[in-house]
């Protein structure tokens, strides 16, 4: 099973439930409270992209949710491929106005799932840091599970072109994260869907 697979929930894929991405909000301030882990005002949503005869209708689908994003000087936004067949939509806002970075995203979850695209959505993730921001945290939804994960990369200590650069996970502050979160969002039960975003917003 590839990370794709894992995060969509195959071989029988829940229908997306983009809402309880909604309740992100309120539980931010659970993990701050116990981490002291803050929102930086990053998110994303990541996708499948789409291939041949749907490409079109689904790139209309991603356009209408760039259009309805934009016309606010307060929001920032971006859409990026990879050849790997991974497509974001990344938003930044102030780390003040989390609850409108959700609200963002969740537009894009629903503006997909509305087109008929709704099993192509692998997850959304907001970023959180603490301290001198070297430390970042990641809550991610993935919506085919219906449940939320911790991602923690660890800081790299090495140049960029090494090896292992920004590719290490901090397990504690993934727990921590975990049992700060689960009284107010649904957790990821299974530790080996914590799928690892190397190219989340803001890393």
């Amino acid at each position: 099973m590839g990370v794709l697979d894992g995060l969509l929930g195959r071989p029988a894929p829940a229908p997306p439930d983009a809402g309880r991405l909604l309740a992100l909000p309120a539980a931010a301030a659970e993990l701050a409270a116990a981490t002291g882990f803050a929102p930086t005002g990053e998110g994303g949503v990541c996708h499948r992209l789409v291939e041949g005869g749907a490409f079109g209708a689904f790139d209309r689908a991603r356009r209408e949710a760039g259009r309805l994003l934009s016309g606010d000087p307060a929001r920032r936004t971006e859409t990026t491929d990879d050849p790997h067949g991974w497509g974001w939509t990344r938003v930044t806002r102030a780390a003040d106005d989390f609850e409108r970075l959700i609200a963002d995203l969740h537009l894009v979850e629903a503006t997909l799932a509305d087109a008929g695209y709704g099993r192509y959505l692998l997850c959304s993730a907001a970023a959180f840091r603490r301290g001198d921001g070297r430390q970042r945290l990641y809550v991610v939804h993935a919506p085919g599970r219906g449940a939320f994960y911790p991602f923690a990369p660890r800081p790299p200590d090495g140049p960029p072109d090494a090896p292992d650069h920004a590719r290490r996970r901090n397990n504690l502050v993934e727990t921590r994260a975990r049992d700060a979160l689960r009284e107010t969002l649904p957790m990821e039960p299974d530790t080996a869907r914590w799928f690892p975003l190397w190219d989340a917003p803001g890393l």
